[in-house]
């Protein structure tokens, strides 16, 4: 059936973007590729999980379900032979469901960390220097930690996009 190959084309493409996702979510917890030596270095939204629980767990249940749709001939329940397919297709749109919650919290946790921008030491402690529209603060900070802004962008736009 057509919907069959359609769903198990999407599931392959759900595989590598949940995977990409969470490989970049790991990276955002080392900033600058760097291993820090406290937590006070990372980005709030760090901790939030949404490459690996929104972008990544929760979107390997719909792509699992979608690559089965394809060979799913069940010999029906109750005389009703085609009530296996019904049901196939009625799970695949509960996981769909789940897959399209858990790209919407991985897509605004991004969103919200790319409008706060990444922590900076300003030589006292480690803030949000993008967060306050100050100028000074932010010259000062990208001069000073120029791979830190670009990799942390970078990853949180490569999360936004893809779970988008």
């Amino acid at each position: 059936m057509c919907t069959g190959g359609c769903a198990k084309c999407l599931g392959t493409t759900l595989i590598p973007l949940a995977v990409l996702c969470t490989l970049a979510n790991i990276l955002l917890f080392f900033p600058g590729g760097k291993v820090v030596e406290n937590n006070v270095h990372i980005t709030n939204e760090v901790w939030y999980f949404g490459g690996i629980l929104g972008s990544g767990v929760l979107m390997i249940f719909p792509a699992l379900v979608f690559l089965g749709l394809k060979n799913n001939d069940c010999c029906g329940c109750c005389g009703n032979e085609s009530c296996g397919k019904r049901f196939a297709m009625f799970s695949s749109i509960i996981f769909a469901a789940v897959g399209v919650l858990g790209a919407g919290y991985c897509f605004v946790l991004s969103a919200v960390a790319l409008n706060r921008g990444p922590k900076c030491y300003n030589g006292t402690e480690w803030t949000y220097p993008f967060q306050d529209g100050t100028e000074a603060n932010r010259t000062s900070a990208i001069s000073q930690q120029r791979q830190l802004v670009s990799c942390d962008r970078l990853l949180l736009c490569e999360l936004t996009s893809s779970s988008s």
